[in-house]
């Protein structure tokens, strides 16, 4: 194989016919890397430093984008496919019929297969293997407070007597802090964000729009020019059902209450999310009041944070600056989560590490958040004006394009 890489079948399952030298071959130059090898090396050193100081053999990983930041690897597929690091190797469990995506998109070295149609003993196969790859006695890290972490694998891990280790978001953590190279795929999701914006604000104003008109205009915007899907919305929805968070589009159609929009551009699967709000006519009382609260909270936020500033700090300069809410006013008094990497469910796609009052810990350099400033007057309207900023060693520098202003239609 042109990688040098190990192909096998887990289970007495035969190895299928199409899965030849030459095919291989053809499959693992068909999409270019996003990075060159030597970052993906240095993101598999930093995990093989972590593993070392927790004392751990090895690190399973679970979490789809945290598979792809170490190895490349990303597919349509949503079963679990975990990926096993030592300090000397990597072992990528597939199934059979995504064979293909690990050797188009993975630099794992070992890429182990189980058959599509077993349904009953692919976990059971997964553990022998790692049981048999390790050594008697191994430490195993594991992130046990990941959502991806499939319950049915813990267990059989623990039924083996495997020495479990809190892997404590390790991935993740390490995902935090973007690097060059990552930091110019959000500056690219930002750019396709906008058309969306675009699309969004030109469809609005059409005869006969309907928050489910803009979505597909927004979703029309996103697709024609990103290489990759976002992992969750786009998110549309009209007054009054916009006062009632997390609701999207159902059809109605575009009043003349706000318009709250939430999307996010892509470039290789890296999100830069934003928050518009849509208005027709002379915005009311109420729409300006939150939209006050909106750039109020998303200012506190860029003025505050830099390198080195404890999270708990930015937010409780954003609680300072909202002061008391009205009573009918909602919040989720949360200043900014990571974003970056992510596959589906959310863009919100790492450990928990958000500007909120209860986070101690500093932001670095290199750092991307979405800033969700978004207030709603409960079950009456909602304005969001949002921005998604990278940490600088000085202060912020915001990646989504616009003033977080009304969009006039």
């Amino acid at each position: 194989m042109a990688l040098g890489r190990n192909l096998a079948a887990l289970g007495d399952g035969p190895t299928p016919p199409w899965l030849t030298d030459e095919a291989v071959e053809t499959v693992e130059t068909a999409e270019p890397a996003p990075f060159p090898a030597e970052e993906y090396g240095h993101r598999m050193r930093r995990v093989r430093d972590r593993l070392t100081e927790l004392d751990a053999d090895a690190l399973i990983v679970f979490r789809p984008s945290g598979i792809e930041y170490l190895t490349g690897y990303h597919t349509q597929e949503t079963a679990p496919q975990p990926l096993l690091v030592t300090h000397d190797s990597t072992y990528l469990y597939v199934m059979d019929l995504e064979v293909g995506r690990a050797l188009a998109s993975s630099s794992a070295k070992n890429i182990l297969f189980t058959s599509y149609a077993n349904t009953r003993s692919g976990a059971e196969l997964i553990t022998d293997h790692v049981l048999r790859t390790l050594p008697t006695g191994a430490r195993l890290a594991i992130e046990f407070g990941n959502t991806s972490t499939p319950p049915r694998l813990l267990d059989l891990f623990r039924a083996s007597g495997m020495s479990l280790v809190d892997g404590q978001y390790l991935v993740e953590n390490l995902k935090l802090v973007l690097s060059p190279a990552e930091l110019r795929y959000m500056e690219e999701a930002a750019r396709v964000t906008k058309l969306g914006v675009d699309a969004a604000a030109e469809a609005a104003a059409l005869s006969g729009a309907t928050d489910a008109t803009v979505a597909a205009a927004i979703a029309e915007a996103l697709h024609r020019e990103a290489d990759s899907v976002s992992a969750w919305g786009p998110l549309v929805v009209t007054a009054p059902r916009s006062g009632i968070p997390h609701s999207t589009f159902k059809g109605d159609p575009i009043g003349a209450g706000p318009t709250f929009v939430e999307f996010a551009g892509t470039c290789h699967r890296y999100h830069t999310p934003v928050m518009r709000t849509l208005v027709s006519g002379s915005p009311s009382e109420i729409t300006l009041r939150l939209a006050d609260r909106a750039k109020t909270a998303l200012a506190a936020v860029l003025e505050t944070a830099k390198a080195g500033v404890p999270c708990a700090d930015v937010a409780n300069a954003g609680l300072a600056a909202l002061g008391t809410l009205a009573d009918d006013e909602v919040f989720h008094r949360m200043f900014g989560y990571p974003v970056g990497l992510a596959h589906p469910p959310h863009w919100m796609d790492s450990g928990p590490f958000c500007i909120t009052a209860d986070n101690p810990e500093p932001l670095r350099a290199g750092m991307t958040f979405h800033v969700p400033a978004s207030f709603r007057s409960f079950g009456a309207q909602c304005v969001g004006l949002s921005q998604t900023f990278v940490v600088e060693e000085h202060g912020t520098r915001v990646l989504t394009h616009g003033d977080a202003e009304l969009l006039e239609i």
